[in-house]
């Protein structure tokens, strides 16, 4: 019985790992806050759709009740950010492996110029303050 659980609980994690988004963007589709506010702000509410579970019985039904109520959890947890982002004007929009490839060149560093010295060995004359 404990090998069919462990069979079980791989395979759920399996079909599970199929279902990530960390691939995704987010494009604005509305009004609404900023995306670093509105991901704050959906990630803070989420904690409140988890459910808690009690189960009593042999081990591995208590393991595979857990096990289910995480599931249960993560989903509901997913769906709630991702309507709430959509409430607050932003939708998640998935990367492909070469956008990302794109963007990583992109904003890759170029190599930093040299800068010339022409001090003689002193220290730069400081900027003019600012007139207020």
């Amino acid at each position: 019985m404990p090998k069919s659980l462990a069979l079980l609980a791989g395979g759920t994690l399996l079909a599970l790992a199929g279902c990530q988004s960390a691939n995704v963007t987010y494009e604005r589709i509305g009004p609404g806050p900023t995306l670093a506010y509105s991901q704050a702000q959906c990630d803070n509410a989420s904690m409140a759709v988890e459910q808690g579970m009690f189960a009593m019985g042999s081990a591995s039904y208590v393991a595979g009740a857990q096990l289910g109520n995480a599931i249960g959890n993560a989903i509901r947890k997913q769906q709630f950010v991702k309507n709430c982002m959509t409430m607050n004007g932003w939708q998640a929009v998935p990367v492909t492996t070469s956008q990302v490839a794109a963007r990583r060149a992109a904003v890759a560093p170029a190599q930093p110029a040299q800068a010339v010295v022409t001090t003689n060995g002193r220290l730069p004359e400081p900027p003019p303050p600012i007139a207020r």
